[in-house]
């Protein structure tokens, strides 16, 4: 890591018993949650975190996430998380991560694009697009290139359906953002996972999924090899919540 880089994010993560799966390694909704936790954390201290943008009427959502995972750390082990703002694309505000094991090799690296929602128009705004924060000049790119936005293949998926309860939503009631990554996961039986290890995710979140509402979840392997796509619809109305995508 350019220790270089303006306002970096440092932080370090202990892989508890509630942050892997049943072959004791670090699930990859874990680790996305180490990073949102992160990017939180760093929101805040840049001066734009939650507080600051309710006041005004405004919240956070993340929009798109890419992550492109090399190592699998296990339980007991430590994450070092280092993020970092890296600019604003059209209405997206861009930033990184890479999160290392203790002996400082990459476990994963990855860029997202968060949104700042105006609570009563639910549009896309854009405050202190100019802060020094979202303008370091040769600033590190983790993934080089914009998270991919995801279309629906044309072949048959194979059918799952998901209702959203207790457990599964955050302060808004809503789907919290790792649900939408375990729904996915769940999708596989235990032999599958057993042998095969996630090597990259990309996320599109399009909208919200309120407490109790039933998500179809269609899943597709268009050529039949390691990539999987995924699509989340409200069973009543067809509206699609999420697309994703999965290479192992």
């Amino acid at each position: 890591m350019n220790t270089n880089i303006p306002e970096i994010r440092k932080e370090t993560y202990p892989i508890t018993s509630a942050d892997i799966d049943f072959t004791k390694r670090l699930k990859v909704s874990s680790l996305a949650n180490m990073y949102i936790q992160s990017a939180w954390h760093h929101a805040e201290a840049l001066g734009f975190g939650i507080d600051f943008l309710h006041r005004s009427g405004m919240v956070w959502m993340l929009s798109r996430l890419h992550v492109k995972i090399s190592g699998a750390p296990s339980w007991n082990e430590t994450i070092s998380m280092n993020t970092w703002p890296k600019g604003v694309y059209r209405v997206f505000y861009q930033r990184d991560f890479e999160a290392l094991a203790a002996d400082q090799m990459e476990i994963a690296r990855g860029t997202s694009e968060w949104l700042i929602i105006d609570l009563k128009t639910k549009r896309p705004k854009l405050i202190n697009a100019d802060h020094h924060s979202f303008n370091a000049e040769h600033v590190v790119h983790a993934i080089d290139s914009p998270v991919p936005v995801l279309n629906t293949p044309v072949t048959k998926p194979e059918n799952f359906t998901r209702q959203v309860r207790y457990s599964d939503i955050d302060l808004n009631s809503h789907l919290t953002t790792t649900r939408y990554i375990d729904w996915i996961f769940d999708t596989f039986n235990l032999d599958f996972l057993s042998t095969n290890s996630c090597s990259e995710i990309v996320v599109n979140f399009i909208r919200e999924i309120p407490f109790n509402i039933v998500v179809d979840i269609a899943r597709y392997n268009p050529e039949g090899g390691n990539s999987y796509f995924f699509e989340f619809t409200n069973t009543e109305n067809k509206l699609v919540f999420f697309r994703g995508q999965l290479i192992f």
